[in-house]
């Protein structure tokens, strides 16, 4: 039975002792509160459903995020994405318990990063992050939940599925404006990313002691040597003639990356040239067009000094571009080539290329998917290659 007792302040305390329970005790206002939260805690006592909340009262959202970096990222692969992503989530629930965490709490946190524009799928992982530390709370710390708050949280609906491959010259002009930059490593890493479908993960956390030039084959591991993504501790893959070359050009050490490159150092010396090969096509393509029109050589590179940024700076006072000009940048905002191209693009690009070489279960050997389903989401044939094979 409860105990009931009021303070010198007049709010009255619950106190339940119970055989084979810890300890009940909490503070109301009003003595009708204290009864019915009584009630509630001795009925579920009553039905072997009672939870101690006290420990989850007490540890906030921080201090199980603090942990959870401690004890758990360090064996995760994505370990700096996450950090990254737990400083949000910290700075939105730090303060609450993990008993006072509700779904509806999350549900407007989900409602306000899709407000400022993040996409579902960046959603989608703030929602698992948060279920992921409720659950080691749970199953590996000890902490007793009632329940896990995500689990009645809607996720958004997420269709990221791209088919992009490479288009016409693409990768000629991509190459010719890698050469442009000043990372050596660039290059030969997208050359094998398109010979091998490697992740950018696989090819940076690549040893030269992972290297057998003479066999052609590469041992693929996860991002710091780590597991791969499917789980597997490494993957080999055959090297075609281009990617031996492009290794056997590179310096050479006993020891340490094949390609001493950090991934922002080389996602932002992709950018950059994926970048300067638009540019460069958007001149050469405005430059080709004004002239077809009649205008000469002199003309049309004034004329494209007014519509394009080139060598980061337009002219102080340019005078209106011309009709034709303008017509001709309309038509090119339109056209796709150097557009919208991610690295991971060259893994869908490599898979259906290799797709023509090899058989399914070879093909699956070398992209490391385990089922048929992930491997057809970066299977894009076109509809004419597929035609010339009919005959």
């Amino acid at each position: 039975m409860a105990t009931f007792k009021q303070r010198e302040s007049g709010w009255w305390q619950a106190v339940i002792r119970r055989k084979g329970q810890p300890l009940q005790s909490k503070t109301f206002p009003k003595k009708v509160d204290a009864e019915a939260w009584a009630r509630d805690i001795e009925n579920k006592m009553d039905r072997s459903i009672f939870v101690d909340r006290a420990i989850a009262e007490s540890t906030t959202f921080t201090d199980a995020a603090d942990r959870y970096v401690k004890e758990v990222l360090p064996n995760k692969r994505s370990g700096a994405r996450d950090k990254y992503r737990l400083n949000v989530l910290t700075e939105e629930f730090g303060a609450y318990s993990l008993a006072s965490i509700t779904p509806s709490m999350i549900s407007t946190f989900r409602d306000k990063r899709l407000a400022l524009g993040l996409s579902a799928q960046s959603v989608v992982h703030d929602i698992n992050m948060i279920s992921r530390i409720f659950k080691t709370a749970v199953l590996d710390w000890g902490i007793p939940l009632a329940s896990i708050p995500t689990t009645l949280v809607r996720k958004p609906a997420v269709s990221n599925a791209r088919t992009r491959r490479l288009v016409a010259d693409e990768e000629v002009r991509l190459l010719a404006a890698i050469e442009q930059g000043e990372n050596l490593c660039v290059k030969p890493i997208v050359i094998l990313a398109i010979e091998t479908a490697a992740r950018q993960s696989e090819l940076l956390s690549m040893t030269w002691k992972d290297i057998n030039l003479k066999k052609r084959i590469a041992r693929l591991r996860g991002t710091d040597g780590r597991e791969l993504k499917n789980k597997d501790t490494f993957r080999d893959v055959p090297l075609s003639s281009r990617a031996v070359k492009a290794l056997d050009d590179l310096p050479k050490t006993l020891r340490g990356p094949v390609f001493p490159v950090t991934a922002e150092a080389f996602k932002q010396s992709w950018q950059r040239a994926v970048k300067r090969a638009r540019l460069t096509y958007e001149k050469e393509t405005l430059l080709a067009r004004l002239i077809t029109r009649g205008l000469s050589d002199k003309e049309a590179k004034a004329e494209t000094r007014k519509v394009l940024v080139l060598g980061g700076r337009r002219p102080a006072k340019p005078t209106p571009p011309r009709t034709e000009t303008l017509k001709i940048t309309a038509a090119l905002a339109d056209d796709p080539l150097l557009v919208d191209l991610h690295f991971h693009d060259l893994r869908h690009e490599a898979t259906t290329r290799l797709a023509e070489k090899l058989q399914m279960h070879e093909l699956m050997k070398v992209i490391g998917h385990k089922g048929t389903r992930m491997l057809a989401r970066y299977y894009h044939p076109r509809a004419e290659d597929l035609a010339k094979k009919l005959g």
